[in-house]
């Protein structure tokens, strides 16, 4: 079975020892929609936000030609161009990140309620008088309401997380189908804004979560209330947010951005009220083992006739 993946050229000798797999090659980044269509398998990785080079790519003459598999190695669908999802059997590398993101939101959260950023003591400063600190108590995640904003494999895994510290947790979900948990309430979406002490977004970017979180949504919420973002940027109308800013109302912990990455000098970075960080939610040491084992079961998959760990059609 041959492969061909648009991750590092080194990478094409471990890729060509997989079982099933008998060679691999190399697409370069600056080349990387001009894809084969004599391969049996393409490993893709997303479009770095640039969304205008992926929107304007050329469809391969004769695509999909024998391609049997178009493997993406990310959760996210919309850095690829839309001719992509015209192979035979796509999949996804969804709930591969789920642990690390999770985890880097109860940190988030977690630096929220107890005000790390503020306690920590900077060289040269003096002792906090210690009435001052009693007045002035520190958060807890105790009892407070997480609100999902999507409930994918990333949401319920902060959901497992949250249980430990005895959040109340509800979430609104885009389709109709039941709470997959009995801990998570589903709610409108009205509801979710007015209620959440900490709110997670973790859904899809597309036509109907774009501007979402806008200027009705944010003024519905706690002037207290915290925003955590690792979707995609564009689900948060910046404007929006900083109007909010504006007012000493709300905070926020965003690993994704619009656009991406910010220019310097952006009114994001370094905002006393917000926490940016470079798209990073998704990394630990086990990432890249995590995403390559999904390509490994899903080649055995293929080939034993099996649906495929996050298969998005075939």
């Amino acid at each position: 079975m041959r492969i061909v993946h648009q991750f590092a050229p080194a990478m094409s000798a471990m890729i060509a020892g997989l079982p099933g797999v008998t060679s691999a090659d190399h697409v370069p980044l600056e080349n990387r929609w001009n894809l084969p269509i004599d391969a049996d398998v393409l490993f893709v990785i997303h479009g770095e936000g640039d969304t205008r080079a992926v929107a304007d790519a050329p469809r391969p003459a004769g695509w999909p030609g024998t391609t049997k598999l178009v493997q993406i190695a990310s959760a996210g669908l919309d850095d690829y161009p839309d001719w992509l999802f015209e192979a035979p059997v796509v999949a996804s590398a969804s709930g591969t990140n789920s642990v690390p993101i999770a985890e880097y939101v109860l940190a988030v959260m977690l630096a929220q309620a107890k005000r790390l950023a503020e306690i920590t003591l900077q060289p040269g400063a003096d002792w906090p008088d210690r009435n001052a600190m009693i007045n002035r108590p520190l958060g807890s995640l105790s009892g407070r309401t997480l609100g999902l904003l999507g409930l994918g494999s990333i949401a319920l895994q902060v959901v497992r997380y949250a249980k430990a510290f005895d959040m109340k947790i509800i979430a609104t979900r885009h389709s109709d189908a039941p709470s997959p948990d009995p801990d998570v309430t589903l709610v409108p979406l009205a509801d979710l804004a007015a209620r959440a002490d900490h709110l997670v977004i973790a859904a899809p970017i597309d036509a109907n979560t774009r501007g979402l979180v806008g200027a009705e949504f944010l003024g519905r919420m706690k002037p207290q209330a915290h925003i955590i973002n690792i979707a995609r940027g564009a689900i948060i109308d910046d404007n929006a947010l900083k109007a909010e800013f504006d007012k000493d109302r709300l905070w926020a912990s965003l690993d994704v951005t619009e656009p991406e990455p910010l220019p310097t000098g952006h009114w994001l970075i370094g905002h006393p009220r917000a926490r940016v960080t470079p798209h990073i939610s998704w990394s630990c040491p086990e990432t890249s083992q995590r995403v390559f084992g999904r390509l490994i079961d899903n080649i055995a998959r293929l080939q034993a006739g099996q649906p495929l760990l996050g298969q998005l059609k075939g």
